[in-house]
């Protein structure tokens, strides 16, 4: 049993090394995005915004500030919540589970309940990159990639 988890979590790891390397590191050529992995050859002058989204640079404190602030203002008074949060003895808007079941680098598992951000939400963002999607877990913002769910970069607590 142990054997084949290791190979199941091996082949994954895999993939998603392929994947974030981008389909020229498959065919030996090299990656439009190697910044990822960590040559850093590509500037930000010579890729494509599409190309490339750094694992947990891609949201600045101006961001998770203008959100958190944005947030509060909007739910704090108001009877109703963001998807996926309810009112608490405290009557502030809060996950019904708590805990953080996700982290930078690692795919989002099956058992989180991911809601898509309201839209008045999302304007206050950074329209997401090509192939990625903002969504609301637990009182996180998380970009992620659609393909397979890897968590690219994260805006914590942002309920307060």
């Amino acid at each position: 049993m142990r054997f084949w988890r290791q190979l199941f979590w091996s082949a994954a790891l895999a993939a998603t090394a392929l994947f974030i390397a981008g389909p020229a590191a498959a065919q030996g050529g090299a990656a439009p995005n190697a910044a990822i992995a960590g040559n850093n050859a590509a500037t930000p002058a010579t890729r494509k915004s599409a190309d490339y989204v750094k694992l947990g640079g891609f949201f600045n404190e101006q961001q998770k500030k203008q959100v958190r602030r944005f947030l509060a203002q909007r739910y704090a008074k108001g009877k109703e919540c963001p998807p996926g949060m309810e009112r608490n003895e405290a009557k502030r808007c809060a996950p019904p589970v708590l805990g953080h079941y996700w982290a930078v680098g690692q795919p989002l598992q099956p058992a989180v309940e991911a809601h898509p951000l309201p839209p008045a939400v999302e304007a206050q963002l950074p329209p997401a990159p090509a192939g990625y999607e903002y969504v609301l877990a637990g009182d996180d913002i998380l970009l992620i990639s659609k393909a397979i769910k890897l968590v690219v970069d994260i805006i914590p607590d942002v309920m307060g």
